[in-house]
């Protein structure tokens, strides 16, 4: 529920004070009579701690006069509503209310009608008031806290110093809050729903001893907000206030309050990741949750771009017929997948070519907390992926990049497979048979020739022992070193190097 209007009277006529008190609740249950002031000097006291709507003030008072009160009014708290009552139906009296900043003004004795329409005035213009200002806190609210823009901290605490919400140590605080019933499609849309949603968590938090003085619903989705609460005492949240899952189908995530604006956007991200562990914590994954996950993994390790696709797309098809927050659920653990670190460990063309998509679902994390927008935008990204092509000159160029590590590498003898992989950024399974297909060898096969070319150039042009032209070319033992020779050459290393030598001499003859 809005809190209600609240009007101060100020006369100094008790009758007229105690009539009032007991006119106005009955003409106007809307409103609440905050209290009754004899004189000007009292007023303004009881103004600082009720900071009433409206003001109902006599013009001519003992003391300060009314006029003298709603001048001070008028330069201190501006958004203070007045009616001047008077017994003066004086112009120069009139104008000098107006210039004031007197709403209206009544005439003594008081008429009913007369002063139920001038309330009612005010109460429009006070409405209208704090819906202009609860449009720019929402919007202020979004683009600071939601998107980080810089310049709207400023506007954020402007708009919360002018209604006193800035500092005297009040804490603020987020709380996302999701619609997770089967009936999504038809609730969270309507504003009149997600009012009272938020309207009664927070009567909930003002029972458990929260004091909160304001606040604010910042649609993220079409059933998720984000609550934004102003007072004092926030952390005072009973179980049903707080986090989890509600009877009523109302996933609720809070942040830690904070005291001051600045501090929001880090305790938005924190509430986002609390929401998401309410998601995905209690049930263990299911053994079809992880066989997809298992499966999903092998094709992305083998770089198989049509067997990710299909996965992921038996995946939708499982989540659309479960309920809302079991759907949410599942899609919510494979984008969990696709972001940490078992993902960011494979070694897969495939995954780097996939990460611009990944980059742009993850990214619009914060506007798919629903049960509705996030299939879609997990079909969106399932079709942008399918689109993807395997590109033959992308091959080559790895093909181009793995014989240039042999090259430099040949001589590490504990040069393998696994390193070249994990330096192109493909699985080492894959590597190899893309190797063998696109250059009609082995991995291991390629190695070897180019370790025993360079071994026969060693043997012919240099006077290194057999033993240092062993190790120079990666091999550990000679033995092992002689044998691979002789089984591609017909001949030992030291035979090849004396028919080399001979043949050198007859050409010299």
């Amino acid at each position: 529920m809005e809190p209600m209007p609240r009007v101060l009277i100020v006369d100094d006529e008790e009758m007229i004070r105690a009539g009032l008190s007991e006119m106005i609740p009955r003409l106007l249950p809307e409103w609440e009579v905050a209290g009754a002031c004899p004189d000007a000097e009292s007023a303004w006291e009881a103004i600082q701690v009720l900071d009433p709507d409206l003001v109902l003030l006599d013009i001519g008072m003992p003391g300060e006069s009314g006029l003298v009160l709603a001048s001070k009014l008028d330069k201190l708290k501006p958004d203070t509503e007045i009616i001047m009552l008077t017994g003066y139906d004086r112009f120069e009296y009139i104008q000098s209310a107006l210039r004031s900043g007197v709403s209206e003004y009544l005439l003594k004795p008081v008429q009913r009608d007369e002063l139920k329409e001038s309330i009612v005035k005010v109460g429009e213009k006070i409405a209208k008031r704090n819906w202009q200002s609860s449009r720019m806190l929402v919007q202020a609210l979004s683009e600071w806290v939601v998107a980080g823009e810089e310049q709207a901290l400023q506007t954020l605490r402007d708009l919360l110093a002018s209604e006193g919400h800035l500092g005297h140590g009040l804490s603020y605080q987020l709380r996302m809050m999701m619609y997770v019933k089967s009936d999504t499609g038809s609730k969270g849309r309507d504003q009149e729903e997600r009012h009272a949603r938020a309207s009664g968590n927070v009567d909930e938090l003002k029972l458990s001893g929260a004091d909160i003085r304001k606040w604010a619903i910042v649609p993220l989705a079409k059933a998720c907000d984000l609550l934004f609460l102003v007072g004092e005492r926030l952390e005072q949240s009973p179980p049903s206030a707080g986090e989890g899952l509600t009877g009523e189908g109302l996933l609720i995530a809070c942040s830690d309050p904070v005291a001051d604006p600045s501090e929001l956007p880090l305790m938005f991200r924190k509430v986002q990741e609390r929401l998401l562990r309410s998601i995905l914590d209690g049930e263990s994954m299911s053994v079809e949750e992880m066989d997809r996950l298992s499966r999903l993994t092998v094709a992305l390790e083998m770089n198989d771009l049509a067997g990710t696709v299909t996965v992921l797309r038996k995946g939708m098809e499982v989540w659309r017929g479960m309920e809302p927050f079991q759907s949410l659920r599942g899609i919510f653990r494979l984008i969990a997948f696709f972001a940490g670190p078992q993902a960011h460990r494979l070694k897969s063309k495939l995954l780097k070519q996939m990460q611009p998509a990944t980059d742009e679902l993850t990214s619009r994390m914060v506007f798919a907390y629903d049960p509705i927008i996030l299939p879609q935008e997990m079909e969106k990204f399932i079709e942008r992926i399918a689109l993807l092509q395997p590109h033959a000159p992308e091959d080559r160029k790895v093909i181009g990049k793995v014989k240039e590590i042999i090259r430099t590498e040949f001589a590490n003898p504990d040069f393998t497979l696994e390193q070249v992989a994990s330096n192109v950024y493909l699985n080492a399974t894959y590597l190899s048979e893309l190797f063998k297909e696109s250059t009609g060898q082995k991995f291991i096969d390629y190695v070897t020739e180019v370790r025993l070319s360079e071994a026969r150039r060693m043997l012919l042009e240099t006077d290194m022992k057999m033993g240092e032209v062993c190790a120079s070319v990666g091999y550990t033992s000679s033995k092992y070193f002689s044998t691979l020779f002789r089984k591609r050459f017909d001949v030992t290393p030291t035979q090849y190097r004396e028919n080399g030598t001979s043949q050198k001499m007859e050409n010299l003859t």
